[in-house]
């Protein structure tokens, strides 16, 4: 006897089900296929040549023949991986000399290397925090915080986004807590471009004391004295902090700076850190080098920053409203199938921006992103910002057609 199908549809046709529904409602991804052209933001696709405003490699260091050459000098000279967990296989000398300069370096106690931002963020929640604990977050924190806080099950009050007056007032209807409690934080928020201001943060917490963790991802090697993040303009305020190689320092992977002594609490309280093979040490070896160029990479940085101020600029010459502080600039949309229309047009155009639709952002609150660099050149910034104009007057004309 043949028993007949337990279930109405297999994983994959559940899977695809969910698919179609986001593209019903304009919020399907499709990862495109790239060629680096070695011309900086210009890259390839299908054959053809984009102005990129897509990549986080804001410093052009991840194009730098130099830097990528002292990159493959280092994978020759260590091991390319470290075949263990630190806690299984224990943490190489170089790893070590490594993570302690790093540490000495961003001013903090100590220093630990993970493979990527969102399993940074999630070892350092995971490991700060308890089920029941008290958290308070920014709104707009990122996913990678968002599903930590999720996992440690804390007590979780979250504060209008960049909006440290909601965040007292949370503070202070919180009372007294039996731990000292936790804000999530970052310095430059990666999509509206959005900036937190270190005074006063410092302020709040000298009236109503917390442990702040600050996710500087999108502003380590970029902003602050000697590219050592926001927060470093007033040093002790953050009391940990989340840097990624993989963004301004064009390498891969991320590290946490933390207080003297939280490293050996995350090695046994933070799974991502108890349950992860180690960075390998050819890794170390070249994040030690990439450290060394850090403090000289000021023209970079200023570059960067004139870049951004530019296209603000040019944006606004021709109407276009653009939120951002730094080198993200979002111009809001609202509409999901309004921004991939721009998105599509604008490439039509060979500019290629982000349109982030939710969840990235919040759901009828899609942006247009905009990532600068300090390898964009004056012309290609008039070009995007003449693109991105026509582009909107061209979705105009056809929702007064459709009307």
């Amino acid at each position: 006897m043949t028993l007949s199908q337990p279930f109405a549809m297999t994983l994959q046709e559940a899977l695809e089900a969910r698919v179609r529904d986001a593209e019903k409602r304009g919020l399907a991804r499709r990862p495109p296929l790239v060629r680096e052209l070695g011309r900086g933001p210009v890259i390839e696709q299908a054959g053809r040549p984009f102005l990129s405003f897509l990549s986080n490699d804001y410093l052009g260091l991840a194009a730098d023949p130099v830097w990528r050459r002292e990159v493959a000098e280092s994978f020759a000279m260590e091991a390319p991986s470290a075949s263990a967990s630190r806690l299984a296989g224990g943490r190489s000398q170089i790893a070590e000399e490594a993570e302690c300069t790093y540490a000495e370096y961003f001013g903090f106690g100590e220093c630990l290397f993970l493979p990527s931002g969102f399993q940074g963020n999630l070892a350092l929640v995971t490991g700060l925090l308890q089920a029941g604990q008290t958290v308070f977050a920014d709104r707009r924190v990122h996913a990678s915080t968002g599903h930590a806080l999720m996992e440690a099950k804390a007590d979780l009050h979250t504060y209008r986004h960049g909006d440290v007056g909601h965040l007292e007032r949370r503070l202070e209807r919180a009372g007294a807590t039996a731990v000292e409690p936790v804000v999530l934080t970052e310095s430059l928020f990666s999509m509206d471009g959005s900036a937190s201001d270190p005074a006063v943060f410092a302020s709040l917490k000298a009236r109503r004391p917390f442990f702040l963790a600050v996710d500087e991802a999108h502003a380590a090697g970029c902003l602050g004295p000697g590219g050592k993040g926001l927060f470093a303009e007033l040093p002790g305020t953050a009391d940990a902090m989340l840097g990624t190689f993989g963004k301004g320092l064009g390498f891969f992977g991320a590290f946490l700076l933390l207080p003297a002594g939280f490293r050996r609490l995350l090695e046994n309280l933070a799974s991502p850190v108890m349950h992860s093979t180690a960075l390998p040490p050819a890794h170390a070896r070249a994040a030690l080098r990439l450290l060394a160029r850090l403090p000289g990479l000021e023209g970079a940085r200023e570059r960067l920053a004139s870049n951004a101020r530019l296209f603000r600029t040019l944006l606004a010459e021709r109407g276009i409203e653009a939120a951002g502080d730094r080198h993200i600039l979002a111009v809001p949309v609202g509409d999901e199938r309004l921004a991939g229309q721009l998105a599509t047009s604008l490439a039509g155009q060979g500019i290629l921006a982000l349109a982030a639709r939710f969840p990235t952002v919040p759901a009828g609150q899609a942006i247009l992103r905009f990532s600068i660099t300090a390898l964009h050149e004056r012309a290609m910034l008039v070009r995007a910002a003449d693109a991105l104009a026509t582009a909107r007057q061209a979705c105009r004309n056809r929702a007064a057609l459709q009307a």
